[in-house]
């Protein structure tokens, strides 16, 4: 059988239910990338220093205003992590694009070449702490603004619903039920307090909001939550305010949210949340969302419990990436400045040729920032994920065999189904003679491997991927 391994083959890797995948080791292989004077100023310095310390990380510097001139040094490191720290203000929507695109020029194929995040804040204390992060997360206690539904996987936590601005949920630790609640006239002062009082570990928001606020209920009144001088508020229909202060480590999915993932200056949402709200990594558009592909299908595959939110959002851009490479390879050297309607009117006329797909893929390609330190774990525990794997190796022939445990896979109404995709534990260099036994042919790189899923794809079917890698 093709890709048969001897009893002396290393079993490099291997993740199912109860068993999370290891990761790649972020010491020796981690980047901080800053500017010459962000690392010449206090706070910052010591952010960068701690990041160093917990990785054994290089620093590697650019001129003000010149990130593309550290591109020969990433190229020469390779790096698996790249952590870009920054002053808010460097950090805006431009930033974040060049960023993604960076990312994708430390070698010739069209995919990401690191893991990478920002970590920023409304001052030095934040980025000081995100760099110390250290005991993974492990997601058991949570919030959202979209039903009670997550509750019930959860511990512990609370609950508001942007289409009925009255109701509130709680669950307490210990407990199987979840407590409901009529709030009057919104849930602003529910979730404030609770936020202030139940310390949570993940929080999900969709609806509407920009970079100046987040609101509670979708196109109708129902309170807002907003920011002053780096720090959160609630906003009730009748005008009255809530402070904000939730120091509990969490992570951030504002999944469904415009603009909120744009720092736009050193005091917005973004900031206040990694100052007041505890947040110790966040994605978020930096543009007006239409698609959701970045969005929704990080969290998705976040939620399985197989993978940490940083390999959730780097593997969903890969597959973004796969779709525009197999479906419209044209689009893939696009590379749009803007992002406003003007140029989404121009895409939709030029490269997209009036495909939804198309330009809603290359819309979402390179708009969504991550912040955090990208090698810090925040997971759900692996209970029961879609997909198994073990990873094996003998003589630089590896062997991937992937196992369906859920009939259908990761299927999603609007994109169908999604492909198994996994960070490979070590860099692999040279990838070369793949082959798979599925439908549709593989990718790997020294990255990463991505298997594509058949639509009918049915509990326990298994798939087995070869390649080569070493010189």
């Amino acid at each position: 059988m093709v890709g048969a391994l001897t009893a002396e083959a290393r079993v490099v890797c291997k993740a199912g239910p109860g068993m999370p995948a290891l990761r790649p080791e972020p010491r020796g292989c981690y980047a901080v990338v800053t500017s010459e004077a962000c690392l010449a100023s206090n706070g910052w310095r010591e952010a960068a220093q701690a990041l160093c310390k917990k990785y054994a990380a290089e620093i590697i510097t650019y001129p003000e205003g010149k990130p593309g001139e550290m591109l020969p040094r990433l190229r020469a490191t390779m790096p698996t992590y790249v952590c870009f720290l920054g002053w808010p203000e460097m950090c805006g929507r431009k930033f974040v694009v060049a960023a993604h695109r960076l990312m994708r020029q430390l070698d010739d194929d069209p995919y990401g070449d690191a893991l990478w995040g920002i970590v920023t804040g409304y001052d030095a204390a934040d980025a000081l702490r995100q760099a110390r992060l250290d005991e993974p997360l492990v997601i058991r206690r949570g919030a959202t603004s979209m039903g009670s539904g997550l509750l019930k996987r959860l511990d512990s936590g609370f609950a508001s619903d942007e289409n009925r601005v009255t109701d509130f949920w709680t669950k307490d630790a210990g407990k199987t039920s979840v407590m409901h609640t009529a709030v009057s006239p919104d849930a602003a002062r529910s979730l404030a307090e609770a936020f202030n009082t139940r310390p949570v570990d993940v929080f999900y928001t969709s609806g509407h909001a920009t970079e100046r606020d987040w609101q509670i209920a979708y196109n109708k009144p129902g309170g807002a939550f907003r920011h002053g001088d780096g720090t959160l508020f609630a906003q009730s229909t009748d005008g009255s305010r809530y402070p904000i202060w939730s120091p509990s480590t969490k992570v951030y999915l504002p999944a469904g949210n415009c603009l909120i993932g744009h720092i736009d200056g050193r005091d917005c949402m973004a900031t206040a949340w990694l100052h007041s709200g505890g947040v110790g990594q966040m994605f978020g558009y930096t543009v007006v969302t239409f698609y959701g592909y970045m969005g929704w299908g990080t969290a998705m595959l976040f939620e399985d419990g197989r993978l940490s939110l940083s390999e959730a959002f780097f593997l969903n851009n890969q597959a973004l990436l796969h779709q525009l490479a197999t479906r419209y390879p044209e689009a893939l050297a696009a590379m749009p400045e803007a992002f406003d309607s003007r140029d989404a009117a121009g895409l939709a006329r030029g490269v997209a040729k009036g495909d939804r797909d198309a330009l809603g893929l290359l819309w979402d390609r390179d708009t969504v920032a991550f912040y955090g330190d990208p090698a810090w774990t925040a997971a759900y525990p692996c209970e029961s994920p879609v997909f198994g794997y073990r990873l094996e190796e003998e003589g630089g022939l590896w062997t991937l065999h992937v196992t369906v445990f859920r009939e259908g896979g990761v299927r999603d109404p609007k994109w169908g189904v999604r492909p198994f995709a996994v960070v490979l534990p070590e860099r692999v260099p040279a990838v070369r003679e793949v082959t798979c036994d599925g439908l549709e042919a593989a990718v790997v790189t020294d990255r990463f491997a991505l298997v594509p899923m058949p639509k009918d794809v049915r509990q326990g079917a298994t798939v087995t991927v070869t390649f080569r890698g070493g010189q």
